[in-house]
């Protein structure tokens, strides 16, 4: 049975769907593919979920809630009876095609067929439009003059209307729009919108161009009138109380009142020679009033959206750096009550280790020749161990600075120096540090922290080699190339990937395992060297990740 339906829908001109309400597939004629498009048969609720953006239902004699939340496919499928309506279908751009879909059953098989009924309803939209075309020119005939007008009236509104569309979401540019196409249209002098502030009109824009920041002021029975939203119409020689008379016969006075969230926004105020206005053009006028109140409230609110969007999005930028900057804080602040717990129990021993070897050295002169030899060069070497402990604690003292506020003039190669004396132990043996310092002079900067991101790179450089068993290397450039000082780290080791390029500097973003990195070092690096005005940048390939800095002077 099942093939022979399918057989037969090849033969049918129209589309047709089968439905095998056991299999619960969906068969499809070369028809259905013609006039919609191929979808695979196992797969087809996933097909008509895309068929259902384009298609919908006009008209349905089955009353079914399915109707509310299925397409008409669907209804088609799931209705316990026979099923028809009338369906639209938009296929491409203004391409619209019209159906009847009708279900019939066979057993457990539902056929369900659109009969394309297009032509048809053109062909009878083109009669009713020919018809109604015979009856409006006999109104015409009838009505001339009242047609006239309203024709003049509906091509003024779209006029302004398509201004007021088109016109940017600025307000001057809205308003001014609007000046000119009111003024065109109602033969004006002059047109001008007041903005209402501090209890009194200021003329901000004119057409043609006029005294901004001029004070308009009217009767209080106007202002009333105003203050009311109503349009006002009157007779004047005067613009208004504190202009000059102008006129040298009457022009009739139009004030708009723009209403925006319920309250008096501004004035448009048009002058024009027309003795009298009739009522269709005072019926264009308050279209004209409230369209233009709608698209001042709307460009108002878009105003606000965009200023509250840019505030969240500076407190957002501020909140992160505040978050980075307590982070690095909290993290040097740490770092510096550590190395100065250290310093204090190595300097208690050290003092009495020195005081010793001061006191063994007086001791020597009274020992034989041979002993007071072995015990010269016992205490010599004690003593380079004295001084060489005493410089590791001078240098950890150095690499924090807790005390930094204010700028300092630092020698850039000194404190490179300085941290790769700190990475002492953490250098394997086989890497080479290849130092290539140029002659650069003092730079005012804050050392702790470029320290600190000078021993993050570097730190970063030493983890890409751990699997570089052949010549690894970290050069150290620095440079002075103009007006800036240029620090460049490169190294052999593994390359940055591709895919973590983008976010390398981004807080809370790392590479390496789960409890061997945070995610914050690139991103401090990033801001301190924001601090200083500078910029941070990478590349990386299979031969070489390069990190540079730039600092100007």
């Amino acid at each position: 049975m099942s093939q022979l339906l399918k057989s037969l829908s090849h033969y049918i001109n129209e589309p047709l769907l089968t439905y095998d309400m056991i299999a619960n597939t969906l068969y499809q004629n070369k028809a259905f593919i013609d006039t919609f498009y191929y979808f695979k048969p196992a797969n087809w609720e996933q097909e008509i979920k895309k068929l259902e953006y384009k298609l919908h239902i006009e008209l349905c004699m089955l009353e079914t809630e399915q109707l509310r939340t299925y397409s008409p496919i669907r209804a088609a499928i799931n209705s316990k009876k026979d099923f028809s309506c009338a369906i639209v279908y938009q296929k491409d751009g203004d391409n619209i095609m019209h159906f009847v879909l009708k279900t019939v059953t066979i057993k457990h098989f539902r056929l369900i067929y659109f009969s394309n009924i297009t032509n048809e309803i053109l062909v009878q939209k083109l009669k009713q439009e020919n018809e109604n075309l015979r009856i409006k020119n006999h109104e015409l005939e009838i009505t001339a003059p009242m047609a006239q007008n309203q024709a003049a009236k509906m091509a003024i509104l779209n006029r302004i209307s398509t201004t007021l569309r088109n016109s940017s979401i600025d307000i001057k540019t809205l308003l001014e729009n609007a000046l000119r196409e009111l003024a065109i249209v109602f033969g004006a002098n002059k047109a001008y919108f007041t903005k209402y502030e501090n209890e009194k009109y200021n003329l901000q824009y004119a057409y043609p161009k006029g005294n901004v920041g001029e004070i308009i002021e009217f009767d209080k029975n106007i202002e009333s009138e105003i203050k009311l939203g109503n349009i006002h119409y009157s007779k004047t020689i005067k613009e208004h109380n504190l202009s000059e008379i102008i006129y040298n016969q009457a022009h009739t006075r139009i004030i708009l009142p723009i209403i925006s969230s319920g309250e008096t926004y501004g004035l448009i105020i048009i002058y024009t020679p027309k003795k009298e206005l009739e009522r269709d053009e005072k019926e264009i006028l308050l279209n004209i009033q409230h369209q233009i109140s709608d698209s001042v409230l709307q460009a108002n609110l878009f105003l606000q959206i965009s200023k509250k969007k840019e505030e969240l999005e500076i407190a957002l930028n501020e909140l992160e750096e505040t978050q980075l900057q307590l982070i690095n804080a909290e993290k040097m602040a740490s770092l510096g009550q550590l190395i100065a717990n250290v310093a204090h129990e190595i300097n208690t021993p050290l003092a009495s280790i020195s005081a010793n070897n001061e006191i063994m050295a007086q001791v020597f002169e009274s020992q034989n020749a041979t002993a007071g030899e072995m015990l010269k060069d016992i205490n010599s070497i004690d003593a380079e161990a004295i001084k060489r402990i005493t410089n590791i604690v001078k240098s950890l003292k150095r690499f924090v600075r807790l005390d930094e506020e204010e700028l300092q003039q630092a020698n850039i190669n000194s404190e490179l120096d300085l941290t790769l004396s700190l990475l002492h132990n953490k250098i394997k043996h086989g890497i080479a540090i290849t130092k290539n310092y140029g002659e650069i002079p003092l730079v005012a900067c804050y050392p702790s922290m470029l320290n600190q991101v000078f021993l993050n790179i570097l730190t970063n450089a030493l983890d890409a080699m751990k699997n570089n068993k052949e010549n690894p290397e970290i050069k150290i450039t620095t440079a002075l190339l103009k007006d800036s000082l240029i620090i460049k780290f490169a190294n052999n080791g593994d390359m940055i990937e591709s895919k973590d390029r983008k976010k390398i500097m981004e807080a809370g973003y790392t590479t390496k395992k789960i409890g061997e990195g945070t995610g914050l070092g690139l991103a401090i690096s990033k801001k301190i060297i924001d601090k200083h005005k500078g910029k941070i940048s990478f590349t990386s390939n299979k031969n070489q990740t390069e990190f540079t800095i730039e600092i100007p002077i």
